[in-house]
């Protein structure tokens, strides 16, 4: 620990220059994974500040003639940015017999690049960056073990190495990660489960199962991560999703009064928050609808009564935020001839959504399936003094609070202060303030 100062400040003056080298979207951005079965892509937009999309770019990761062809690289599925913002990653629902994980770096201008592809027997509906180092995936596999992998994720190397697999139930499909980076929860829908992982350094382990009475087709963390949310999809009537209060020192996950909710939509499907977490949006499959709820101080979300219908039956697909804004994936022109990216205007009382002229805004791709959205104001980790700029009183900053074992220099959220700490400071002073 007495080493810190000095190890922190040589690779900070052996970086100094580097730093400009690495990149994130400067501006406020949407990144969307297209499903389309004869193809895969990935498309950005920049976001307006009147919430509008302006196409940046499309990735073709994998293209086939007929669903009877292999191709690894098709059905671009789910999609997640680093904490840092400088870099992507897909799964791919192909149907093949291997299936692709996907990175890509994000240049200022939002534009995108592969930078590596990880190849494996069996893919994965869901995937998330517990930090700038460390992808958690699922591999969901109906005929056989269902895992939840970590993956190294080597900046310098741009390379994917496993570090950790644990077997995680007979149907995973979502995962979520705590915003400390610290804990996973898995769902199971086959048994209306899920299982809490804590993760330490680059190992999960097994801290909770819990059972609810809903499928979970999806789980979600508030923004603060002191709830969390899963879906009910067609299960406990058709309208039901489950809700539980969430302890970040014991990892445990308790069912809220009166969990399961009611939903005024069909089918719940997916969620997403406003950014203080006041406000909850929740999507469904079988009327296609998004729900606006209020959430209290306790987690217990009420109905606003307000609502928007994308169209046909499952055709809504992923949704992300930024402050006053949703994004929803409409995938397809089935009856209403219109498909795309949402850029919805949200009502900060109501939670009515306004669609912003000119949307749903074509991908380009097809099938659009998930979203992300970044917002670069949030990417400054490295700025412990809050100034928006980086340099040694910041580098102090950190060092005092690591050597206080103060939990603001806990950058990895694993309970420890060590090497790995020290490693994201200086990963993120890199990458600088956007």
């Amino acid at each position: 620990m007495h080493t810190v100062s000095a190890i922190v400040r040589a690779v900070l003056a052996s970086a100094a220059c580097a730093s400009a080298a690495h990149a994130q979207s400067s501006t406020p951005a949407i990144f969307v994974a297209n499903e389309g079965n004869l193809e895969g892509s990935v498309s950005s937009f920049l976001v307006e500040s009147d919430g509008s999309l302006t196409f940046v770019d499309r990735v073709i990761t994998g293209s086939r003639s007929s669903t009877s062809q292999p191709c690894a690289g098709c059905n671009t599925f789910a999609i997640d940015i680093t904490p840092s913002g400088r870099f992507l990653a897909t799964s791919h629902a192909s149907g093949s017999a291997s299936e692709n994980f996907t990175i890509y770096e994000v240049a200022p201008d939002a534009s995108l690049s592969v930078v590596d592809i990880l190849t494996v027997p069996q893919g994965g509906l869901d995937l998330a960056w517990v930090r700038d180092d460390l992808l958690a995936v699922c591999i969901t596999d109906l005929s056989g073990s269902n895992e939840l992998r970590l993956y190294n994720w080597d900046t310098s190397a741009m390379e994917l190495t496993l570090a950790d697999s644990d077997v995680s139930g007979s149907f995973l499909t979502s995962i979520a990660v705590h915003p400390s980076g610290r804990w996973i929860i898995c769902n199971d829908s086959f048994a209306n489960t899920a299982r809490v992982y804590e993760v330490i350094a680059d190992q999960a382990s097994l801290n909770q199962t819990i059972g609810f009475g809903v499928y979970g087709v999806s789980l979600a963390f508030s923004p603060a991560g002191n709830f969390a949310y899963a879906a009910g999809g067609i299960s406990a009537g058709g309208n039901a999703f489950a809700g539980f209060s969430f302890d970040d020192t014991s990892g445990t996950l308790t069912e809220l009064p009166a969990s399961p909710f009611t939903s005024p939509g069909a089918s719940p499907k997916g969620f997403a928050f406003s950014p203080d977490g006041s406000m909850m949006f929740v999507s469904h499959g079988t009327d296609a609808t998004i729900q606006s709820f209020a959430v209290d101080s306790n987690g217990i979300p009420t109905s606003l009564g307000t609502s928007f219908d994308v169209g046909f039956q499952g055709t809504l697909q992923g949704m992300d935020t930024l402050d006053g804004r949703l994004f929803a994936m409409d995938d397809s022109t089935s009856f209403d001839g219109v498909a795309g990216a949402y850029s919805l205007d949200v009502d900060p009382i109501t939670g009515a959504l306004t669609p912003v002229g000119g949307a749903p805004f074509p991908t380009q791709g097809i099938s659009p399936n998930d979203v992300v959205a970044w917002d670069p104001a949030s990417s400054c980790i490295a700025d412990f003094t809050g100034d928006g700029e980086l340099d040694f009183f910041d580098v102090s900053a950190f060092i005092n609070a690591f050597n206080a074992m103060d939990n603001i220099a806990d950058l990895t959220g694993d309970g420890a202060f060590d090497f790995f700490d020290v490693s994201a400071f200086v990963n993120a002073y890199i990458l600088g303030c956007p």
